[in-house]
């Protein structure tokens, strides 16, 4: 039987992540075929990566997981870089420069670096005993785990994941020039492989997107109507314009409507009656709330693919999504299960919009979200467009 890797930057039941998540839903589906092992960090905070679990060997669910210690925390050089590294970016993208980033590669590498989590013993595993698999998939490109990794194995071998988004630092050429080096790339979406193709010229590659469940739960009852937002809730996500765009509908409308947010506060949610944070809640109560949500709202300008969307769709909820992202603007074209909006006014209309669906309106976009899932996003069809690309 083969043995594949998965190399990706935490692993672990507590850690809440989409690329995170990705790595292991893969490695199961690769599991029914052959050996998976993860080679991954000891960390679970990923703004420090501090060691937090110990180095070795441990197995969960017929999948063997590798960690391997970080070097040093993440540290203030780190966020001396990466305040360069926007600057430069806001500069050249007001004066029309495409190539956003022309750092020199050594700035670059450096930056990486210091992103972490840096894992010298991840990289000599590799490097030392990549005859061991037949393939190395590598999780997400923004990481030393994945640009250093990639380097230590042959191209043969080497597989991308690159879950990527339209940020910063993907204008780094480095990254461009490490993705075309591969094997091959395996896409979420196909917007995902047009941006690659944009910013990287990457060309190869397959699209093969993740499994989502679609059993359908039972609707959460309570007694006021609410939007739901479920994961990281910061301002990378958005979740500051989602507030100020809810109280700005609020303030303009007597009609009852919550504001409903699960996952991990980074942003600091504001006190107030009509916005309930419920902290992390077990799938079984997110599937609920999915269920029973007047519309789930995705205000992320940047995802690769969007779990929590793809989620709500199949649970019957219509959904709100940042226009912006081509990802999410990809998945409502193709679902018509919802809206898009750009900037702030439309989005304080487009719910409105979802707050005066009826409720023979909003049971016809559920069915459009559940087909959409089950069409594309079904376990059976992912594994076998996942072993096909890693077998090419």
């Amino acid at each position: 039987m083969s043995r594949i890797a998965i190399v990706v930057q935490r692993c672990h039941a507590d850690v809440v992540g989409g690329s995170e998540a990705l790595a292991w839903q893969y490695a199961q589906l690769l599991g029914e075929r052959c050996d998976v092992e993860i080679l991954t960090s000891c960390a679970l905070d990923y703004r420090t990566w501090d060691n937090a679990l110990p180095a070795g060997v441990e197995t969960r669910d017929g999948v063997t997981i590798r960690r391997f210690e970080s070097a040093w925390p993440r540290g203030r050089w780190f966020g001396d870089l990466h305040r360069r590294l926007l600057a430069t970016y806001r500069d050249n993208a007001q004066r029309g420069v495409v190539e956003k980033v022309p750092w020199r590669p050594q700035l670059a590498e450096a930056f990486i670096r210091a992103q972490g989590p840096w894992c010298p013993g991840l990289i000599d595993h590799l490097a030392e005993r990549h005859d061991d698999y037949a393939a190395i998939v590598f999780c997400t490109y923004l990481y030393p785990t994945t640009y250093y990794g990639m380097a230590a194995v042959p191209r043969a071998k080497r597989v991308l994941v690159p879950t990527l988004h339209d940020e910063p630092p993907a204008y780094l050429r480095v990254f461009a020039r490490a993705a075309r080096d591969t094997a091959n790339v395996v896409w979420l979406t196909q917007a995902e492989r047009e941006l690659g193709r944009r910013l990287w010229h990457v060309e190869h590659g397959d699209v093969v997107g993740m499994a989502v469940a679609s059993t359908p739960a039972a609707p959460e009852r309570r007694d006021v109507p609410y939007l739901l937002y479920c994961g990281r809730i910061d301002e990378a996500k958005g979740c500051r314009e989602l507030i100020d765009a809810f109280v700005r509908y609020r303030r303009d409308h007597r009609a009852p409507l919550d504001l409903v947010l699960t996952g991990s506060d980074h942003l600091g949610v504001p006190s107030r009656d009509d916005v309930q944070y419920l902290g992390y809640v077990d799938d079984a109560r997110k599937a609920a709330l999915m269920a029973g949500a007047t519309a789930f709202v995705m205000p992320s300008p940047y995802e690769s693919f969007s779990i929590v969307t793809l989620e709500a769709m199949a649970q019957g909820a219509p959904v709100i999504a940042n226009g912006d992202c081509a990802v999410l603007a990809e998945h409502i074209a193709r679902s018509g299960a919802g809206w898009t909006y750009r900037g702030r006014d439309e989005f304080v209309r487009r719910i409105g919009e979802a707050v005066a669906v009826d409720a023979d309106a909003r049971s016809e976009l559920g069915a459009r979200g559940r087909c959409y899932v089950e069409s594309h996003y079904a376990t059976a069809n992912i594994a076998r467009a996942l072993s096909a690309a890693i077998g090419r």
